[in-house]
């Protein structure tokens, strides 16, 4: 799998796991068995990534709130929380490059979202890579 396929599946399970807190560990499992991967390195991205983001759930939707302008988290609907808390994850705690954490989430916004939505990420999104960068120049 491309690690673009296994952040969908990445999503999904995020998604389930926003909707219903099932037994995520149960899921990771199916999936990996479903999805037929082999690879550690595959493996290991997809449980390293949806395990660190539900520990870190409240630093990212901290982080998410700062940067919301002229809304709440809670009017959020689930697709944005879990797109914007994996983006949130990879740009400021992986460290991953902003823009291929960017486009990354917008292309799983397109194919599971309203056509709105992906420019409402990118619009937020931007902000928090423009505090990144105010920041570093202090």
């Amino acid at each position: 799998m491309t690690r673009r396929e296994i952040r969908e599946e990445i999503f999904k399970l995020l998604f389930e796991y926003e909707l219903i807190d099932n037994d995520i560990e149960k899921r990771i499992n199916e999936t990996i068995a479903e999805e037929n991967l082999k690879r550690d390195e595959e493996i290991d991205f997809l449980r390293s990534y949806i395990t660190e983001i539900i520990e870190n759930k409240d630093i990212l939707t901290d982080r998410i709130r700062q940067v919301l302008d002229g809304w709440t988290y809670e009017r959020l609907g689930t697709i944005e929380k879990v797109l914007l808390k994996i983006s949130f994850y990879e740009i400021t705690i992986k460290d991953i490059g902003y823009e291929i954490a960017i486009n990354e989430v917008l292309e799983i916004a397109k194919k599971y979202s309203y056509n709105d939505t992906k420019d409402f990420l990118n619009g937020i999104l931007a902000k928090l890579v423009q505090n990144i960068k105010d920041e570093k120049q202090k």
